[in-house]
């Protein structure tokens, strides 16, 4: 007689659903976590305000990033204009319509323009913050062609007695000196404080001798100027060229173009710009009757181009990266943990998750406050070798064994590793991360590969169905 078969045990529902409330559990810990990296964002975000404060402070005083604009050639003229008077005509006030000579500014940007010299960069210190400044002695030299009869104006209504040249420098607080402007065949004559009620849009400018319609008029002359973290020159130019040599090794090109030449070493940098009025967006000549002259300084602003004196390495920017694959290192440590439960019969407290994140929130805090007192490659370094020797070291506690508490530690650790290669190549960032989260989703899925879900929970104790006696 075959023996009876005992009943089958029924699981009870909480039993049976325990993994995948497990995973409910670490997902939601997962989303409280982000709360600490929230806030370890506002500590970036205020640091960040405090270095600011700092340039600006260094800024105030050395003088702020400069902007080079100019020479422009301004010659005042008159034009004839009809206005209204009153006059009394046989005892009576009437209106009577006349011509009247109105007087307005004629301006004539370079046919040619280079402009070059070396930029002398220094690190100036305030507090635990670090501000690029720099000296410069940039020679502009060229010449002007003014034309009148494409305007339209008589040469006899030309003032050339209050020819003038204009030149702009954007913080005047940086300006050590600037050399008298030099006209070929005429005596030098030297910038001035431009008089703002006279309406010049410019600040420095210096008067023009030996003036006259269809003549060529070389110009030279030399800026001193000192200023911090970005140097720029606008191509007023109607063929403008501009060379600049730092002994600085990061440079960063900006603005409207582009170097055509550069080299860029550990011994500072070269760089040539060249370009013609065709890429402007603005005439090389215009008048006060027509054109509104600070409208077109915004038009030639717009067109400036330079270089800026990066750091090599902000501590502040790859915290800010970093941040944003705190989301990774929580699922990755966090899955390697629940690996553990199902294939090693192990189980994890809640809390001891909780704790573990806890220590890979520290991570970003530490990072953050280290790069602000040492090179951010050994900040990074020292945060990620304290977080991971926390980790190892608690995790040891309940893992019972050190070949897993080695795999914790060395995945953490190559996690740590990778993650840097990711924010020092920006341009990668994006591969990298999700060439990240594929493997990670492989490697879970391939750890899991022959656990039987169904099964996994059930009572080891419990009395199992028998299979019936072959007859």
């Amino acid at each position: 007689m075959n023996p009876p078969v005992p009943p089958a045990i029924e699981m009870p529902a909480r039993r049976r659903h325990s993994p995948f409330l497990k995973i409910a559990g670490i997902c939601g810990l997962i989303l409280l976590l982000q709360i600490p990296l929230f806030l370890t964002d506002g500590v970036l975000v205020e640091r960040r305000g405090y270095q600011r404060q700092a340039t600006a402070e260094i800024a105030g005083i050395w003088g702020a990033d400069q902007r080079v604009t100019g020479p422009v050639l301004a010659i005042p003229y008159a034009y004839p204009t009809q206005v209204i008077r009153s006059k009394v005509v046989a005892g009576k006030v009437v209106q009577v319509e006349e011509t009247d000579l109105a007087t307005a500014t004629a301006y004539f940007l370079p046919e040619t323009l280079t402009a070059g010299g070396p930029v002398e960069p220094e690190v100036r210190h305030r507090g635990i913050y670090d501000v690029v400044v720099y000296t410069t002695r940039l020679r502009l030299t060229g010449h002007f062609r003014p034309d009148f009869s494409a305007a339209g104006i008589a040469v006899e209504r030309i003032d050339w007695q209050k020819a003038r040249v204009l030149l702009g420098v954007s913080d005047l607080r940086g300006v050590r000196s600037v050399s008298p402007l030099q006209f070929a065949d005429s005596k030098a004559c030297p910038f001035e404080s431009a008089d703002s009620t006279a309406g010049e849009f410019l600040p420095l400018v210096a008067r023009v001798e030996n003036a006259a319609a269809d003549t060529r008029l070389e110009f030279a002359f030399e800026v001193a100027l000192q200023g911090s973290e970005r140097l720029q020159i606008a191509p007023v130019g109607k063929v403008t060229t501009v060379a600049l040599s730092s002994s600085w090794p990061d440079p960063s090109f900006g603005g409207a173009c582009l170097p055509v030449k550069r080299s860029v070493s550990s011994d500072g940098f070269k760089a040539e710009w060249e370009t013609s009025h065709f890429s402007h967006g603005f005439p090389q000549s215009w008048t006060s009757r027509l054109i509104n002259s600070p409208e077109m300084l915004r038009k030639i602003d717009a067109a400036c181009f330079g270089v800026t004196f990066a750091q090599p390495v902000d501590g502040y920017r790859l915290a800010e990266r970093a941040e944003k694959y705190g989301l990774l290192f929580f699922v990755l440590v966090f899955a390697m943990f629940f690996l553990f439960e199902v294939t090693a019969a192990l189980r994890i407290h809640p809390l001891q998750y909780a704790l573990v994140g806890a220590a890979l929130c520290l991570f970003f805090l530490g990072f953050l406050a280290l790069s602000e007192l040492m090179a951010p490659g050994l900040a990074y370094g020292a945060a990620a070798a304290a977080c991971t020797a926390l980790v190892s070291l608690y995790a040891w506690s309940f893992l019972r064994t050190g070949l897993r508490t080695l795999i914790i530690g060395g995945g953490l650790s190559a996690t740590y590793g990778y993650l840097y290669f990711v924010i020092q190549s920006q341009d990668y960032a994006l591969v990298a991360g999700s060439a990240a989260l594929f493997a990670l989703l492989a490697l879970v899925m391939f750890c899991t590969r022959r656990i039987n879900w169904y099964t996994l929970d059930a009572n080891p104790s419990a009395p199992r169905p028998v299979p019936a006696a072959q007859t």
